[in-house]
Formats: structure tokens, C-alpha cells, sequence
């Protein structure tokens, strides 16, 4: 029996017949639950006694006591009673019926539900929720069950967060399957099955996983769909759509529809547009402090004119909220009038930059991405995207690459990868910088260059499944950056134009990255065979994403900082490396002129 008239805030209890779908709210105490026509909340099961329990309040808690000849589990072990406090949640199985309670403050939105049952199914094995399905969707879902399957992994109806039933417990009330002739219309079949993490025909930019068009999960709108299994209760739940409105749109558990995607390993929400284009990963891989934030910065500010004068391609923000960060310090750094205000801070490990997210089991942190959409004015048959990461260096580090924290994975998966050199690091760079006045001289740092791309060569191969003496074919840019105080090291003759009349000039790439490569074999060997040792497609630039040495400035804080000026500021060469590797794997977007 429903109230009327229930108090705002005050506990009650709430009840769900996971069999017929009916919701109730215990309004008065005792409250009877059972097959008797008396009972306050009436069940339906042939097996099930007059008085299957009470309901008895005491202050603010609620006492529930079973009564049944058979075995009663609750919460899935044997049990005759359980207390509920507010927020808890618990479930029973006894007398052929299968019930949930919920102590809650707010009980219309126990009854937002409606009658109509939907179910969440927990795989124990892979660690991972699907869902939701109507009854008869879970049905076919867990008739495949094994016993010993069925008796580890869960189900939670719709409107539980917190305890579920094992699966052999709620097989005998899910609805019998129909006989269906041949003559009938196909039933659209439910993803039943995990999804492999290496086959597909997309990647996930987040966790890097593969996954094909029908296993991606939708985003429920409603809000009484809020709370996911794996992402936590402030998150939307994510499902497998089975239901869509006239335009094909996912329609949620409550009726609405929801056009956002979801990634199905990590439940991340994919950028708008995912599934139209081609999205390819670009790995940017450097040490501590080697400027990766500044390069990026310069980087995609530097694309969207290049682009568009050379090729006539536009570059922007395929998902400009997810860009933001991006987006501020390209702002803060072009938009400064003072070193102070120029200054970007060091990329922190877990920082701002990094999310919290379900892979393989557990929470780890990720990098978020940056994607940016390409796209010729008149063929948009050929657009993509590409995707960026801030990575902090010491995600590259040896002693970064454990299960917990795989940031920097996407290396293994990527379309083209950026080794960032920063030579005012080494040793031998630095003796043959002599007379040259950059702050970043005088500071001492260990330098691990050369042992991050030999981590990196490990990381690849053993992500890949290759030998140790097997090379990948991804184009890989040695970015020699700074280029302004070292660049006279290479002689009196400039580097060449590496653009020319709307094309890509492979030859003076070649020349310039011939003319690198030789001095690094001179000054720092090891950065050549270890790149060298992970791809047999390399090539060397020289960059200068500031194009000037930055000055040295004390913060607010009373801190010695060193950042750019901006009124000396001339980027040189930045996007260079990128437009080589989009002419390899875009050349009907980024084409080549002439031959090498």
C-alpha cells in the first residue's frame, strides 16, 4: 500500500518483486509481505507461504524477518532476518520469490523506475558489468551459464547500486523462452559475450583497446540512471542498446534517448563523431622537463595554419570540451604579454591530465586525450582524426610501467610516434654549446634520454607480442628539439624547406634528417640505435617550438622559473614531424611533391 503523504527525508524502506517488476514503499510499520490477499505487499508465487516476512520499524532502521520452510538467502547466504539503516540495500530469495529492499531518503525515485524490470549482469571472471537487459534479454544472457558460473557472477536489478543476486538464484523466475517458427521475424540477438580487447575495428583513445561498432555502449540521460557499476555512483550508467528511437538513437532504460557513446572496456565516453572517421593515435615520448607541453601547445596552434595554407585541410578541436586543458595553455602561452604569464607548469604525474578509469579489472589513471578532426574543404570522404597526449615524463620512466599505471601505452597502438630530444640535457651537447647564454645550460639534470627510448622499445615490443629483434614500420620522428641555440652545430648551410607548393618534400626531409642524424652519432649514439632498434621507418628533425631561449623569472612565490618570452617568440620547424608522418599515413590528405 502506497502513502499519500510521505515525509521528505525521512527513511523508507522501498521493495522490488524482481520477477513482476513491481516497486512499493513501506508507508506504516508492520508491514506484511507474501502470498496472503491481506498482505501489504502481495506476491505471486505459487511456493510462497501467506507470510513470507515482516516489516517492523524501530527508530531509523527497519527489521526485516523471514518466514519460510525452505532455505531464505539473503544478500545470497543463508539468513532469517537483516536490518536496514538508510542507504543500505539488500536482497532475499526465499519461497520461490526473489525481492529487493533499499532503504532510501528519497523514494520517488525508487518508483521513477516503473514496473518495467531491467537487469545489470556482473562477469566475475573479467571483472566487468553489461547491461541492461529485460528479462527476456537476460534470460538468453545467462541460460549459458555453467553451475559453477552461474554461482559466482551477479545480476542487479535497475534501482540497486551496491548488492546484487547470484545468478542461480534468480534463474527460476526469469520468463521462459518463446517458440519462435521460422516464419517468425528475427529477434535482434543481445552482446553476450566480453569483448576481446585486441580484435576490432576501432581503438579506444583512452585505454587503447579494441573494440567492433556494435560492442561500443551508449550513455543513459535520465537521471535516475545515474550511478555506473565501474565508473561510481556520479557517473551515467553505460549499457548495450537493444531499443532506438526513429532516428536510430539509443534509447535508455527510462525512455530517453542517448546519442553519446561509450567506450566497452573502459566505459570512457568516446568523442562525438567516433564511429564517422578514422582516428589515429600520435605518441609523443620524452623525458621530464623536456618541454612536451610547450611542444603540443606550439604544435596545434602551428597545425591549423599550416594546414589550411598548404593543403587546404582545417584542423580543430574534434571535442572541444574534452580539449580544454589543451586549449588554456595554448591560450596562456600565446596570450601572455610577461615570462610570468607565458610559463606553463610542469606536466604532474597524476595531475589534472589524468582520469581515473576500469581497466583490465582495476582503477587505474589514464591520460586524457586531445582529438582534433582533419578535413579537406571539399572531400570529407577522407576525414580523421588524431589524437594527442600530455604524458609526464616519468610515465615514461622504467620504473613507471607497472599494470597499475599504464599511461603511456598508447604508444604501442599509435600511428606515428614523437621521441622529444631535449639536447641542452646531455652532456656531450652541452660542451659544444659553450658561449651560448640559455638559463636551461646552467641547470644540472640527469640524463635518461637514451634509457626511456630503450623502455619504450620494451614497452612496444612486449604490448605487440614481438621479438626483441623485430622492428615495427611506424613512422618514428626524432624531434632533436631547441633547435635555436644548437642548430649552428650543423654546419653554415640552412636546413631545407620542408614544404613547397601545397606538398611534402621527401628529399630535403631526408637531406635534413641525414644531416641530424650524423651529428647525433657523434654527440649521443645510443639515441640513434635505440630509435633505430624500434623502427625501421625513422627520420630526424630539428624543432624549436619557442624559437628563442627563455628567460629566467622569480614567481609569486619567491620561486626561480624559467619561461618563454613573448615578445621573442618564433616557433621554427614545429610541425615538421607531423606533417611527414600525415603524408604517410594520409597522402591523399598531406601529399608528397618530387621523389627521393
Amino acid at each position: 500500500m502506497l502513502s499519500p503523504r510521505i515525509r521528505p527525508f525521512a527513511p523508507r524502506v522501498c521493495l522490488l518483486n524482481c520477477a513482476s517488476g513491481e516497486r512499493s514503499i513501506v508507508a506504516a510499520t508492520p508491514f506484511i509481505f507474501g502470498a496472503n490477499a491481506a498482505a501489504d505487499f502481495r506476491t505471486g508465487s505459487p511456493h510462497c507461504p501467506p507470510v513470507l516476512g515482516t516489516i517492523q520499524q524501530r527508530g531509523d532502521e527497519f527489521e526485516v524477518t523471514i518466514n519460510s520452510d525452505g532455505t531464505a538467502l539473503v544478500d545470497g547466504a543463508p539468513g532469517s532476518q537483516f536490518t536496514l539503516h538508510l542507504g543500505e540495500e539488500h536482497t532475499l530469495s526465499a519461497g520461490g520469490e526473489v525481492l529487493a529492499f533499499k532503504c532510501s531518503a528519497d523514494p520517488q525515485e525508487w518508483l521513477a523506475f516503473g514496473h518495467e524490470m531491467f537487469w545489470h549482469f556482473f562477469d566475475a571472471e573479467a571483472r566487468q558489468w553489461y547491461g541492461p537487459f529485460s528479462p527476456e534479454e537476460l534470460r538468453d544472457y545467462v541460460r549459458k551459464q555453467t553451475p559453477e558460473q552461474a554461482a559466482e557472477n551477479l545480476v542487479m536489478p535497475a534501482g540497486l547500486r551496491d548488492v546484487g543476486f547470484f545468478v542461480k538464484d534468480v534463474l527460476p523466475i526469469l520468463p521462459e523462452r518463446p517458440v519462435v517458427h521460422a516464419s517468425d521475424d528475427l529477434v535482434q540477438a543481445v552482446h553476450s559475450e566480453p569483448v576481446n580487447t585486441e580484435y576490432g575495428e576501432f581503438t579506444c583513445p583512452v585505454c587503447w583497446f579494441k573494440f567492433d561498432r556494435g560492442d561500443a555502449m551508449n550513455i543513459s540521460v535520465h537521471a535516475a540512471l545515474r550511478g555506473d557499476p565501474l565508473l561510481g555512483e556520479d557517473a551515467m550508467q553505460r549499457f548495450h542498446a537493444t531499443r532506438f528511437t526513429d532516428r536510430g538513437q539509443a534509447i535508455d532504460a527510462m525512455g530517453i534517448a542517448a546519442p553519446d557513446l561509450a567506450c566497452p572496456h573502459c566505459r570512457r565516453k568516446l568523442p562525438p563523431g567516433f564511429m564517422e572517421a578514422p582516428h589515429h593515435i600520435f605518441s609523443v615520448v620524452g623525458a621530464p622537463s623536456s618541454g612536451k607541453s610547450y611542444y603540443l601547445s606550439v604544435l596545434t596552434r602551428t597545425l591549423q595554419t599550416s594546414l589550411y595554407q598548404n593543403f587546404g585541410v582545417t584542423f580543430r578541436d574534434a571535442d572541444p570540451s574534452e580539449n580544454v586543458i589543451l586549449t588554456q595553455m595554448r591560450t596562456q602561452l600565446f596570450s601572455a604579454s610577461t615570462p610570468e604569464d607565458a610559463f606553463l607548469a610542469k606536466t604532474e604525474l597524476e595531475g589534472m591530465l589524468y582520469e581515473t578509469l576500469p581497466r583490465l579489472g582495476r582503477k587505474v589513471r589514464l591520460p586524457k586525450p586531445f582529438v582534433f578532426k582533419l578535413s579537406r574543404r571539399h572531400d570529407h570522404e577522407t576525414d580523421f582524426s588524431i589524437v594527442f597526449y600530455d604524458n609526464a615524463g616519468e610515465h615514461f620512466e622504467p620504473t613507471r610501467n607497472s599494470a597499475d599505471s599504464p599511461g603511456a601505452q598508447h604508444i604501442a597502438v599509435a600511428s606515428g610516434i614523437f621521441f622529444l630530444f631535449d639536447p641542452l640535457h646531455n652532456t656531450e651537447f652541452r660542451q659544444r654549446l659553450k658561449g651560448v647564454r640559455d638559463p636551461q645550460i646552467q641547470s644540472r639534470r640527469l640524463d635518461q634520454q637514451d634509457v626511456i627510448l630503450a623502455e619504450t622499445e620494451v614497452r612496444i615490443k612486449s604490448v605487440l607480442g614481438l621479438d626483441s629483434r623485430e622492428c615495427i614500420n611506424t613512422p618514428f620522428a626524432v624531434m632533436v628539439g631547441k633547435s635555436d641555440t644548437w642548430e649552428p652545430l650543423l654546419g653554415p648551410e640552412p636546413l631545407l624547406p620542408s614544404v613547397e607548393k601545397g606538398a611534402i618534400l621527401p628529399h630535403n626531409i631526408q637531406v635534413n634528417s641525414d644531416r641530424i642524424r650524423e651529428l647525433l652519432l657523434e654527440l649521443c649514439p645510443a639515441i640513434v640505435s635505440n630509435a633505430e632498434a624500434i623502427s625501421s621507418n625513422v627520420c630526424y628533425f630539428a624543432i624549436s617550438p619557442l624559437g628563442c631561449s627563455p628567460v629566467q623569472f622569480t614567481d609569486l612565490e619567491g620561486h626561480i622559473r624559467i619561461g618563454p618570452d613573448p615578445q621573442l617568440m618564433k616557433p621554427k620547424h614545429v610541425e615538421s614531424p607531423t606533417l611527414w608522418v600525415l603524408s604517410q599515413i594520409a597522402p591523399e590528405v598531406v601529399p608528397k611533391g618530387g621523389s627521393l
